[in-house]
């Protein structure tokens, strides 16, 4: 029975001390951001850094928002054989409202470095001082999940 104690509080020792063992943290490489980070451009405005971002994927899919409903980001990136943005949604930042959507008119690319997005193009939208009036709007999303 003694023998039999021991070899099970020598494998749950064994067992803590693996789970104990934290992953090496991660750093990235200058120009790049850490997970769960995002640095938007407005019309040429640097908004600073977020941390508020939320990503989820469904296929080939990778959905980004950050801020809130009423002020923030969304984007929606095809990682199908190459990265294509698919659509990206500014609400309320530097004074801008306004969307790119594939294959209705505007530009937007995308590049991964590391584990950064970079997402940039033109939107088509409306100035918060202004909403009757349409306008186009330039963005540079960096992001990373």
């Amino acid at each position: 029975m003694t023998t039999r104690w021991a070899v099970t509080a020598a494998a749950a020792a064994l067992m803590l001390a693996g789970c104990s063992k934290q992953p090496p943290e991660y750093t990235p490489p200058p120009g790049q951001l850490y997970p769960g980070t995002a640095q938007v451009t407005v019309n040429g405005q640097d908004l600073g850094k977020s941390t508020s971002v939320k990503c989820s994927s469904a296929g080939p899919l990778t959905m980004i928002s950050a801020g809130t409903d009423t002020s923030g980001m969304s984007a929606m990136i095809d990682k199908g054989d190459e990265l294509v943005v698919r659509a990206v949604g500014i609400r309320d930042l530097a004074g801008f409202t306004g969307s790119y959507n594939d294959g209705l008119g505007g530009n937007a690319t995308v590049k991964m470095a590391d584990r950064t997005y970079e997402i940039s193009g033109t939107a088509e939208g409306f100035e918060t001082a202004k909403p009757s009036f349409r306008a186009s709007g330039t963005f540079a999303i960096k992001v990373s999940c």
